[in-house]
């Protein structure tokens, strides 16, 4: 049986350069592989089967055999759709053109970054096909949503071990945080002023529990309406700031924890 890959990229309006360039990627670079490893590719715009694409897309994401994203530009809907596939634990490739700066939460994942030109199309084409092979034989494939889900904070979180629950929990609230993103993003002084920066909390030798951990995580959800991503190899926090509010709040509620810890704040960083 033939074996499918779905390719996640963006796709821009017709003409536009965005279109052009992930056309592009897809007609010179990706299909090529795909056909030469005998795999059934699929794309969003390409798509023509009626129906709802929203949902043959999402289809085609948690059940595919492979995923390849395309990250450059970060584009919201390519992030969602990556984060779904991170939810169900089956093999992804990232790929994005140099220069793209990755968010936080992917920063540390490996992808595989590439030149827009003809001498790039060369290079990445030996990568990938090295990637996909590797993809496809990979039988416990990793991400940072699979591993949160194995964490201990996840079994202090919810209940009797219910994982599927929260994730579909975060992963709605990330969809509210893009849709959020992409609606600032249509302004000018809006967005400069609702975008502050990423601010990083560690908490070096002063360990925390995994109850000191979900209790923090839910306090700076629900007093800062803030998404904190907690990193248990460096027993650090990050957190995207959108206000001077949340700022204040959050500096107040680690600070009331009673904890010692380390922080730095970046400006104009992004989640």
């Amino acid at each position: 049986m033939t074996k499918k890959c779905f390719i996640v990229t963006p796709i821009g309006e017709d003409g536009t350069e965005v279109r052009r360039s992930a056309d592009g990627l897809i007609d010179s670079v990706i299909e090529p592989i795909c056909k030469k490893l005998d795999l059934e590719m699929y794309v969003a715009h390409r798509i023509d089967t009626p129906g709802s694409i929203t949902a043959q897309v999402l289809e085609h994401v948690l059940q595919d055999d492979l995923v390849i994203a395309n990250l450059t530009n970060l584009n919201p809907n390519v992030m969602y759709e990556l984060a779904v596939r991170h939810s169900v634990r089956l093999p992804v490739i990232s790929l994005a053109e140099e220069g793209t700066a990755l968010p936080f939460d992917i920063s540390d994942e490996r992808t595989i970054f590439y030149k827009n030109d003809m001498a790039g199309v060369k290079s990445l084409k030996q990568i990938l096909e090295k990637m996909v092979n590797e993809a496809m034989n990979d039988k416990s494939p990793d991400n940072p949503v699979y591993r949160a889900a194995k964490s201990q904070v996840m079994r202090e979180l919810k209940p009797d071990g219910d994982f599927e629950s929260y994730i579909v929990e975060r992963l709605d609230q990330f969809e509210t945080m893009l849709s959020k993103s992409a609606n600032r993003s249509k302004a000018t002084s809006v967005t400069n002023a609702s975008n502050l920066g990423m601010f990083f909390a560690t908490f070096g030798s002063d360990n925390l529990s995994s109850k000191e951990i979900g209790d923090l995580i839910r306090r700076l959800e629900m007093d800062a309406h803030v998404l904190p991503v907690f990193q248990e190899r460096n027993n650090s926090m990050a957190i995207p700031i959108q206000t001077s509010t949340q700022l204040s709040l959050i500096e107040k509620i680690l600070i009331g924890s009673g904890k010692q810890f380390d922080t730095k704040f970046i400006e104009g960083s992004s989640t």
